[in-house]
């Protein structure tokens, strides 16, 4: 089921993702998409959701590579609907996925982090 919510604040967007078993970001296959970094998955690996991502490289990259969710062919409903459900059948892996992703939010994919290579940018420059 998909329930239009409307606009929230972050403390309204703070509270669906505590209420929330994962994060679903699904982009189609389009050339601008394969090497996007949605601000919505880091958002959801942030507040410890376990994601169900579009299997681009770059994303699949990401996701596996950090361990914090799984990477389907979005143009496929039964993979989609079949990597919801093992998320939502195993609490345990789902538990481990979104810690993993909690992790590498605060070990790289953070401001912080992409501040000195900005910076290191600009030097060059």
């Amino acid at each position: 089921m998909v329930e239009y919510i409307g606009t929230l604040d972050r403390a309204g967007i703070n509270a669906l993702y505590a209420d929330s078993r994962a994060g679903i970001v699904l982009y189609q296959p389009a050339r601008n998409h394969y090497e996007s970094q949605p601000i919505k998955l880091f958002e959801f690996m942030a507040a410890g959701l376990p994601v169900v991502a579009s299997d681009f490289p770059l994303w699949r990259k990401l996701v596996e590579g950090s361990g914090c969710g799984l990477c389907v062919d979005p143009t496929d409903p039964e993979a989609v609907r079949a990597a919801c459900l093992r998320l939502l059948d195993d609490p345990a892996l789902a538990r481990s996925m979104g810690e993993k992703g909690r992790e590498a939010v605060t070990a790289g994919y953070n401001w912080s982090v992409e501040e000195k290579k900005l910076f290191e940018l600009y030097d060059s420059l």
